[in-house]
């Protein structure tokens, strides 16, 4: 079975409507042969990212997503995803994107790295570019934010 729990750390609520967020989220977990889990994705602000990530891994950087894997080696998939709403307002803007599918696209890569999937060279960004486009296109008409 696979569990995916949106949860709301923000006054507004993102409204993606469950059946997309469960069902990109069962897709890509089936498409990577996993077919338990259990997914936390905390929508937040840059302030609870920043700490986040000088806590975890010793950056004072902004970041619009942070991955965290909790399960056991060989155990079923087990993680939370931290999202910056706040980033995800800015690069919707900034590359001149619906917010929504700006949204869809930081939690599909944050399913990605919970499997283990990287962006730190050019190559695997180019990798996890591919599958957001392909997850992407998958999607329905975007909901509204």
């Amino acid at each position: 079975m696979i569990s995916v729990q949106l949860i709301n750390d923000m006054e507004a609520m993102a409204d993606l409507g469950d059946n997309w967020l469960h069902t990109t989220c069962k897709n890509i977990l089936n498409d990577n042969n996993q077919d338990t889990a259990a997914i936390s994705i905390i929508l937040s602000n840059d302030e609870k990212l920043r700490q986040l990530k000088k806590q975890y891994f010793r950056k004072d950087v902004l970041t619009d997503v942070i991955s965290f894997n909790l399960e056991e080696k060989g155990n079923p998939v087990e993680g939370e995803i931290y999202i910056s709403i706040n980033r995800v307002s800015e690069n919707a803007k900034k590359y001149k994107q619906d917010i929504v599918i700006e949204l869809k696209r930081v939690i599909i890569h944050g399913c990605l790295h919970l499997l283990g999937y990287d962006d730190q060279t050019p190559e695997e960004k180019k990798t996890m570019t591919r599958l957001e486009d392909h997850y992407l296109s998958q999607s329905v008409v975007p909901d509204q934010i």
